[in-house]
């Protein structure tokens, strides 16, 4: 698909969850808000606030909308498999990326503290978040990051739970087209742990166990 493609299909995605949400009494927690493009100069200014460059990917991202967000929750118990998962939720925001930046940061500088970690930990972490911008704020603390070259989207936990460090798309289209797929079926670490192959270390983004979700969803 192309990027402009993928875009779509998150917001076709939003607008199925919403059906499936008013068929099954869902709650919506965050109503879809999908603003206009970003223009260069706004992307720019940003830019110079953080000190960075956005990665190419985060920045065609914003020229299709600066801002969208969307959340929602049920109650019902999926099956045994995604008895975790009861929500789901987008979000990416140029206007806040700079207060994000700032607190990632802060993570990122507890994380790499000589007090509590030792020299080989702090070089793994200094090479792993190096050039890395926080993308999704997660409701539990964590943060969803994106790379720079390639755009690899990569989980932080800031508790170092299983899924810290873990890349969640190898690429930010490729995980946006995996992600709404799968009803953006939570941000939470556990949430994603019934898609993500720890034997294999790589996320499930295609076959059974994704279409059985979307099944589920909307049965």
């Amino acid at each position: 698909m192309t990027n402009e493609q993928t875009y779509k299909q998150v917001i076709n995605k939003i607008d199925w969850l919403l059906e499936i949400a008013k068929r099954k009494n869902w709650t919506i927690m965050l109503k879809p808000f999908i603003d206009r493009p970003a223009t260069v100069a706004e992307i720019d200014s940003v830019e110079m606030q953080i000190g960075k460059t956005i990665p190419d990917d985060l920045r065609k991202l914003f020229y299709f909308s600066k801002h969208l967000e969307f959340s929602y929750q049920f109650d019902e118990t999926l099956s045994e498999e995604f008895r975790q998962n009861f929500s789901g939720d987008i979000y990416w925001n140029l206007n806040s990326l700079a207060e994000q930046y700032t607190n990632f940061q802060e993570w990122i500088k507890a994380s790499i503290d000589p007090e509590y970690n030792d020299i080989e930990a702090i070089e793994i972490m200094e090479k792993l978040w190096q050039d890395k911008l926080p993308m999704m704020d997660v409701p539990n603390g964590d943060i969803i990051a994106i790379g720079n070259s390639p755009s690899e989207i990569i989980y932080f936990s800031h508790e170092g739970d299983t899924m810290h460090g873990k890349i969640l798309g190898d690429n930010l289209w490729n995980f946006l087209d995996f992600y709404s797929r799968i009803g953006f079926a939570g941000s939470e670490d556990w949430q994603l742990e019934p898609f993500f192959d720890f034997d294999k270390n790589i996320m499930v983004t295609q076959g059974d166990k994704v279409d059985r979700y979307g099944q589920l969803l909307e049965k």
